[in-house]
């Protein structure tokens, strides 16, 4: 259930006892029923007029609201201007689901009486639960204009900017709510997601912890709090929160995807690719559950499956670059150069400076042998990003082929001062050497290729290791939030 929505569900009855008896809030508003007929002043109703709308607040806060509508439309006949019957009637039809009836209400309510903070109050639950923000926001900010503790608006304005993304005005206005005395779990995990989004993660563990012992049996928190323990490198606890919340709703993507990730990166690369499958199963719409399951397939020696991953991605997200580019990658893991060259000038047509995109063309357009467009393509992607390692390495590998071997060195001592662990670029340096006669410096870098190669047929391959960027894990609220 959508918290914010079944947080403003509960306010109904509260504003009923706000028109009626003022002591619930502590606000001091008058304690008789008036109307207000400006610029008259207020006429005090009959005792019977009176007793008729305590009659009518009780049965709604007892649930009987059918009962109640006749009572008020009797009062409302003999008194049209009673703006406490036009506001419990309000309440009856938006209860009812009678909502452009019930708004009627309410703002006949607010014209007899503008100060009426009971039926200012319920209109702005009503445009929030009907989607009408900016309007829920405006009425809110009005009841507080009138009444700056009001408790209930204070928290609804609150949950208005938060649903909003708003954090730095949602976070004040609920922490005053709490110091108002209004508590529970839904204030509490939305005061942590504030808390969370501005980066405040200290306070906001301590909120979710707080909203965790409230409602035990909510995912959402622990969801959360594990990637708090994620972001401080506590990777044993991040898992521990999410096994708990996947546990409470097996039907989480976010949180399969996040064990997915913690088991990526220690190396359990077949038991990640379980969470990465489940997660894109239940959320087939978040382009990186594609990007990562299709890299774990890749990785594995399983080009055709991450072929097949890649490319239903790239048909929910044609026109995003990444989705060619995850193509083309595995398109050349399949030595399959000219789907590969295909996609990856697909994802430059639509992000001209992808420097990745431009270093896996130049590869593939040198394998097939177009050696001076090969060479323009990595000079063009270095200019961009010289830090690039395998643009720096195949361009080095294409000046070798080429026999141009003082050159290629140049490129090559780069690549390897960025990668100095990868074996390749120290296999090229060692061919480069040779062939200019520099026998011991070339003998040098084959006794570290060989050292190298050994340590990597030894250990399972690296994450860093795979030929594509990795996507950032989604930051967005859960769904059911």
């Amino acid at each position: 259930m959508n918290v914010v929505h079944s947080q403003l569900r509960r306010l109904w009855l509260l504003s009923v006892c706000l028109a009626l008896t003022p002591c619930v809030f502590g606000t001091g508003y008058p304690q008789r029923i008036q109307r207000s007929g400006a610029p008259s002043p207020p006429k005090v109703e009959s005792a019977q007029i009176i007793e008729q709308l305590r009659e009518a607040a009780s049965l709604l806060e007892s649930g009987n609201a059918t009962q109640a509508e006749p009572i008020l439309r009797r009062i409302l006949a003999a008194s049209p201007n009673n703006f406490d019957a036009h506001n419990l009637l309000g309440i009856v039809l938006d209860q009812a689901g009678k909502t452009v009836e019930a708004e009627r209400q309410y703002k006949s309510a607010i014209r007899l009486n503008p100060k009426s903070i009971s039926a200012l109050a319920n209109l702005g639950v009503l445009f929030a639960r009907s989607g009408r923000s900016d309007e829920a926001v405006k009425t809110f900010d009005a009841v507080l204009q009138l009444a700056p503790d009001h408790p209930q608006a204070t928290m609804n304005l609150g949950l208005q900017y938060s649903q909003r993304g708003d954090d730095a005005r949602a976070l004040p206005l609920l922490q005053h709510a709490v110091e108002l005395g209004l508590d529970g779990y839904d204030i509490r995990y939305r005061l942590a997601l504030s808390f969370y989004n501005l980066k405040r993660f200290d306070e906001a563990l301590n909120a979710f912890t707080a909203a965790i012992s409230l409602a035990p049996n909510a995912a959402e928190p622990l969801y959360y709090v594990g990637l708090i323990y994620w972001s401080r490198q506590q990777d044993e606890s991040a898992a521990e929160y999410w096994d708990r919340a996947i546990q409470l709703r097996p039907n989480f993507p976010e949180v399969n995807f996040m064990l997915g990730e913690a088991l990526r990166k220690n190396n359990r690369r077949d038991a990640a690719i379980g969470f990465y499958e489940r997660a894109l199963s239940q959320d087939a719409t978040n382009f990186v559950y594609y990007a990562r399951l299709g890299g774990a397939y890749l990785q594995g020696g399983q080009a055709d499956k991450a072929l097949e991953i890649f490319a239903r991605g790239l048909q929910r997200f044609p026109r995003r670059p990444e989705a060619h580019y995850f193509v083309g990658i595995a398109a050349r893991a399949r030595a399959d150069y000219a789907r590969a060259e295909s996609e990856f000038r697909e994802s430059l047509r639509l992000q001209p400076q992808n420097v990745d995109a431009l270093a896996q063309l130049g590869f593939i357009v040198g394998e097939r042998d177009r050696f001076p467009e090969a060479e323009a393509l990595l000079h063009r992607a270095i200019a961009i990003n010289n830090q690039h390692f395998y643009a720096n390495y195949d361009l080095g590998r294409l000046l070798v082929k080429a026999k141009r071997y003082e050159e290629s060195l140049v490129i090559l001592q780069q690549a390897a001062a960025l990668k100095p662990k990868n074996p390749s670029v120290h296999y090229q340096m060692f061919i480069a050497l040779s062939r200019l006669k520099r026998k011991e410096e070339a003998q040098k870098e084959l006794a570290i290729f060989n050292q190298l190669d050994a340590e990597r047929k030894a250990q399972p391959r690296q994450s860093d290791d795979a030929e594509f960027e990795n996507p950032q894990p989604p930051t967005a609220p859960p769904p059911n939030d």
